[in-house]
């Protein structure tokens, strides 16, 4: 049975890390739908505040000192900032759009780039993601635990262009499990997300220290189950996730 009434830390960290992934996609539809922005001045702000309100701000420096002076005077969950940069690839000169996004409740911010015409500013192909950061603007608040103990490991399933690897997570705190379970999958997907031509089976291991699974714990697992499968696999095509217990009552 799916649990209706979610606490603090259930289903937080994964719902905040699929806003900010929209955010990113809606920035840079925006962005594209108007290019002469960008001929004028490549560096803004898209600010998200509490009501889902994006405000956009021009950035008179690109600085982390002009973020965090702005993120004084906005009131936000998350932001996402832009810029056009080059990058020479086998000899080609490459101009892109970049994105640099963070949200108030994760700790790593996401980088993505849309390749552009250096002249036209016309897109070329999709929006890539390039990489995962320190989230250096927001104070992240986690529940006030230990990290759960966690390892990994390769398992002996044989996946044609594909692996298998197992995660063994425990807590004697579940709420702290809950919350590392979620981060575990956030980092897990963006650590594999360019490694396209792979297939990632990842098989999540979980144990309640000191006890059995509680019932309230096995309903959280399925709803982190449930919206994965729903809002992150259309995201990350090349990982699956399948979750298990320890010393769970058959």
């Amino acid at each position: 049975m799916t649990c209706k009434v979610y606490k603090r830390y259930n289903m937080e960290y994964l719902k905040a890390a699929y806003s900010l992934i929209s955010l990113i996609k809606e920035t840079n539809l925006t962005i594209l739908a108007s290019t002469d922005k960008l001929v004028k001045t490549p560096n803004y702000m898209f600010i998200k505040n509490n009501d889902s309100i994006v405000q956009e701000v021009k950035m008179t420096a690109f600085c982390n000192e002009f973020v965090n002076n702005t993120l004084r005077n906005i009131p936000s969950q998350a932001f996402v900032m832009t810029d056009i940069a080059t990058m020479d690839v086998k000899g080609q000169k490459l101009t892109y759009v970049l994105y640099k996004g963070y949200h108030s409740k994760i700790e790593k911010g996401l980088v993505f780039y849309q390749l552009i015409n250096q002249e036209t500013f016309e897109p070329i192909e999709s929006l890539q993601f390039s990489n995962v950061e320190d989230n250096i603007f927001y104070q992240i608040k986690a529940p006030q635990k230990e990290e759960s103990s966690c390892n990994a490991m390769e398992t002996d399933k044989e996946i044609k262009g594909g692996k298998s690897i197992v995660f063994f997570i425990g807590h004697m705190d579940e709420e702290r499990l809950i919350y590392d379970i979620q981060r575990l999958i956030f980092d897990t997907v963006n650590n594999v997300k360019n490694h396209t031509k792979l297939h990632f089976e990842f098989i999540i291991n979980i144990s309640r220290f000191g006890g059995k699974p509680s019932a309230d714990l096995l309903s959280k697992v399925e709803a982190i189950d449930e919206f994965t499968q729903k809002n992150l696999y259309p995201e990350y095509p090349n990982v699956t996730f399948t979750f298990e217990f320890e010393n769970e009552e058959k």
